[in-house]
């Protein structure tokens, strides 16, 4: 039984190779590489954003929004631990 097992997890991870190699070689398998910015061009492009987002008045909520309250829970909800 044990060999059984074992043979199984060997096919499982062969085949996951193979259809990882067949994917590459097609061109289905995309990978990203982290391109690494200038740290002082991230930092102003931070602050450019974070000036803009600041400029912005707050959008107004809805009158109903100001007056909801949480839905109510069932009233057993506490007696069931």
């Amino acid at each position: 039984m044990k060999n059984d097992t074992s043979k199984i997890a060997m096919y499982v991870a062969i085949g996951a190779l193979v259809a990882v190699i067949i994917l590459q070689l097609m061109g289905r398998l995309k990978t990203e590489g982290y391109e690494g910015g200038d740290a002082d061009n991230t930092e102003a492009e931070l602050e450019a954003l974070l000036a803009e987002l600041g400029d912005e008045e707050p959008t107004p909520m809805a009158e109903d929004e100001d007056e909801m309250e949480p839905a109510p829970m069932g009233e057993d909800s506490d007696d069931e631990m």
